[in-house]
């Protein structure tokens, strides 16, 4: 007997979309944790008496996984995300690497429905970090400042695509076994 006996055409597309648009939205996720922090310490040498160090020394001190030690930085260093929010990126990512890794034994069992939580708590996260990243890059810029800009809302163009990809999956509800 496989996972998929027993389940619709329409459930099993459901469900390799739904494991799709999670696979995109982790690395939408792990590509706004990692690349600015890489991108902000490469090539660049700090004087004396600043707060940063180097990448090696700032991040991966943190921990030995390049992703975990990132998301610690954005957490304990710049005060990016809070706990709760390190704590919804490292589900999504065992979600992500569950879909991945046990997809075919999984297909006939996914219910959406049951993960939009998740989902939801990582749109907050994500958000908070796309935020974070836009006003830094942008709104710390003396031009933009009173402008009337409500920095509070300001999301980034991975957000824009991360929330895009929220609402197809929640389009996907029904996917149930």
């Amino acid at each position: 007997m496989t996972a998929t006996e027993g389940a619709t055409e329409e459930e099993l597309t459901r469900a390799l979309t739904y494991a799709g648009f999670v696979l995109v939205a982790f690395e939408l996720v792990k590509d706004i944790i990692v690349n600015p922090i890489k991108a902000f310490y490469q090539d660049t040498t700090f004087d004396e008496g600043m707060p940063f160090k180097s990448y090696e020394e700032d991040v991966l001190s943190r921990h030995k996984n390049q992703f975990e030690a990132c998301l610690l930085y954005l957490r304990d260093f710049m005060e990016a995300i809070d706990s709760e929010d390190v704590l919804t990126i490292q589900a999504l990512r065992k979600h992500r690497n569950d879909l991945a890794h046990d997809l075919p034994n999984m297909l006939g069992n996914i219910d959406v429905e049951d993960h939009l939580p998740l989902l939801q708590k990582t749109d907050k996260a994500l958000f908070k970090l796309s935020n974070y990243r836009t006003y830094i890059e942008i709104g710390s810029d003396p031009a933009f400042q009173n402008k009337g800009i409500d920095w509070d809302t300001i999301k980034g163009p991975e957000y824009e695509l991360f929330e895009e990809i929220i609402n197809k999956v929640k389009t996907l509800r029904g996917v149930r076994k």
